[in-house]
């Protein structure tokens, strides 16, 4: 999807809302519920796309395999689209973190400079300390974009937001500490 459409995701959940609740009407709360954070999530989402472009940052929903990623050489954010709308709401706020950290943009916080920004040093890639810094760098990300999202007076499930931060910070402890059940960097 090249660009945000707000009406466009609206109708979408709309439809969602209409075919669950034809499918099985007992389920009516449930889906009445899922379409207010939907529609809720939009709103938000059309904020902070407004808030990126203003800062010449590109945000493209995309099935890309990552949840998000910010690509500072291309001033473009990347959020997977097959995330609910919820989620994809906060890996946004996420990944506008990483570019209010300034990573790979040559501003970056001296406090990360072992992290993303070393990813080609072979020097540095790789080893402990690198990783320790990636992790840092986003825990720091995750913490920027929730401040963002209340400068933007954007509401936040603080449950839900805690438990998908949880989610992404135990998948980068798994690859700092190479578990060998984990296939790859996040």
């Amino acid at each position: 999807m090249p660009s945000f459409q707000r009406g466009l995701w609206e109708e979408r959940a709309w439809a969602r809302y209409e075919k669950q609740r034809s499918k099985d009407p007992a389920t009516e709360p449930k889906a009445r519920a899922r379409l207010d954070v939907d529609i809720t999530s939009s709103a938000s989402l059309n904020l902070v796309v407004a808030w990126c472009a203003s800062r010449k940052i590109e945000v493209e929903f995309t099935n890309r395999r990552e949840a998000g990623s910010f690509v500072s050489d291309e001033k473009k954010i990347y959020v997977n689209s097959t995330q609910s709308y919820e989620n994809q709401l906060f890996i946004l706020l996420h990944e506008c973190g990483h570019l209010l950290v300034g990573s790979g943009d040559g501003t970056t916080n001296p406090r990360f400079t072992l992290g993303y920004p070393s990813i080609y040093d072979p020097a540095v890639k790789g080893k402990f300390i690198h990783r320790c810094a990636v992790i840092e760098e986003e825990f720091e990300a995750w913490h920027r974009g929730r401040k963002l999202a209340k400068k933007l007076n954007i509401e936040i499930n603080d449950m839900r937001w805690n438990e998908l931060k949880s989610k992404f910070i135990k998948s980068y402890m798994r690859w700092a500490l190479k578990d060998p059940d984990f296939e790859s960097h996040p």
